[in-house]
C-alpha cells in the first residue's frame, strides 16, 4: 500500500510537470507570432498612410472646384473687371486670355484669402496655408456652331505630391456682354 500510494505520487509529480512543460510556448512559436504581428501592424499603417494621403487629394480637388466656379461666375457676373484680349487671339482655336490686370504673371493669379474667415484662427491658418499653392487662370473662347456666344474657361492649377494638377471648368457667356468690355 505504501509503494502503491508513493508510486501515485511519483506518476501524479509526472503528469503534473508534463502538464506543466507542455503549456508554454517555444521560443520558434513565438518568433513566427512576432512576424505575423509585425506584418500586420505594416499593412495597417500603410493603410493609413495611403487613406491619409486619399483625404488630402480630394481635399485639394474639391478646393480647386469651388476656386474654379467661384472665379467662373465672378468672370461671368463682372466681365468689365477683366481685360479680354479678344483682338489678340492669334491662337489657331482662337483661345485669348482674360486678365486681372496688364502685368497679370504667367503662372496664373494667387487665390485671395476669403473675406469671410473660418470660425477660429486654426482653421484661418489651415486655409490660408492651403489657398497659397493655388493659382488660376481664364481664357476665352469664341464658339464656332455659335456667334452669339462665348466660351469662358478657368484653370485652377496646384502642385499635389510634386506633381502639377490642374481643375478645368467652362461656361458661356453672351456675346453682347463682352464686345460692350472689348468697345471701352
Amino acid at each position: 500500500m505504501i509503494f502503491s500510494t508513493a508510486m501515485q505520487r511519483i506518476c501524479n509529480k509526472d503528469k503534473i510537470l508534463r502538464h506543466l512543460q507542455s503549456k508554454g510556448f517555444t521560443l520558434i512559436e513565438l518568433i513566427v507570432a512576432l512576424a505575423v504581428v509585425s506584418i500586420a501592424i505594416t499593412v495597417l499603417v500603410q493603410l493609413f498612410t495611403a487613406s491619409l494621403n486619399l483625404v488630402q487629394s480630394s481635399q485639394n480637388a474639391v478646393l480647386a472646384s469651388n476656386i474654379a466656379f467661384e472665379k467662373l461666375n465672378f468672370i461671368k457676373s463682372c466681365p468689365e473687371k477683366f481685360i479680354w484680349k479678344v483682338s489678340e487671339s492669334a491662337n489657331s482655336e482662337g483661345v485669348f486670355p482674360i486678365l486681372t490686370s496688364e502685368d497679370e504673371p504667367k503662372t496664373g493669379n494667387p487665390v485671395e484669402v476669403p473675406v469671410i474667415a473660418p470660425p477660429d484662427w486654426a482653421s484661418f491658418r489651415k486655409y490660408k496655408n492651403v489657398s497659397q499653392k493655388f493659382r488660376w487662370k481664364a481664357f476665352g473662347k469664341p464658339l464656332a456652331e455659335d456667334k452669339e456666344n462665348y466660351e469662358v474657361i478657368v484653370t485652377v492649377i496646384y502642385r499635389e505630391s510634386g506633381r502639377i494638377k490642374s481643375f478645368i471648368s467652362n461656361t458661356v457667356i453672351p456675346r453682347f456682354q463682352i464686345e460692350k468690355v472689348v468697345k471701352k
